[in-house]
């Protein structure tokens, strides 16, 4: 199962190139999402992470399609607000895109669309959709019946709620479990550490 992780734009640009500099070899991909920073800041962190030795294939740029061009990123993700799918698809064929879905008729478009992998939540309560009610795994489990691209599930994961995400899901996305944390590193490892389950135990399947 995949392991992403998302940035919280709630780090200076030094802070948050320091956390994924320690994680990064941890974690399968990890999704620059900073709505408050510029284009040139979003160019900053990406080149400064580069030139430190971070894969350009585990970069994703959250929306800022100019940004992961011309950085020469292989994937880029885009919110169901952002850039039409099939326009990026139609000038760009080769670049793999994430989109961000909340229901089943919207993971089917997305995926007639040309969208590579979908971003399903939130399973879990979390403190950045207070008073929303959670889709829960029920609901999960439906999006990935429904489509036959990559679900990445998101949304208040944590040690002990990741345990409970099918196994036949693709992968889980992960923001303030690591990026607020003090060790993100630790926090990686107790997040993949928790993941393990004794040989032949499938509980979750769909």
């Amino acid at each position: 199962m995949e392991l992403h992780v998302i940035t919280d734009g709630k780090q200076t640009i030094e802070s948050l190139t320091e956390k994924i500099l320690m994680i990064h070899r941890e974690v399968d991909f990890i999704h620059i999402r900073e709505k408050q920073k510029s284009a040139a800041e979003i160019m900053e962190i990406v080149t400064k992470l580069r030139e430190k030795g971070v894969p350009t294939d585990k970069l994703i740029v959250n929306d800022r399609l100019d940004v992961a061009l011309l950085q020469g990123l292989s994937r880029v993700h885009l919110p169901g607000s952002s850039f039409s799918i099939q326009e990026v698809k139609h000038y760009q064929p080769t670049i793999r895109i994430g989109r961000s879905v909340h229901s089943i008729e919207e993971a089917k478009k997305s995926e007639q669309d040309g969208a590579d992998y979908l971003l399903y939540g939130h399973i879990f309560s979390t403190h950045s959709k207070e008073g929303l009610e959670p889709r829960g795994i029920d609901e999960l489990k439906k999006i990935c019946r429904s489509v036959s691209i990559p679900v990445i599930a998101i949304g208040g994961m944590t040690a002990e709620t990741i345990k409970l995400i099918p196994d036949k899901v693709h992968g889980v996305a992960v923001m303030s479990s690591v990026m607020g944390s003090d060790d993100p590193l630790q926090a990686v490892k107790h997040l993949k550490k928790s993941r393990v389950k004794e040989e032949g135990e499938d509980e979750n399947g769909l």
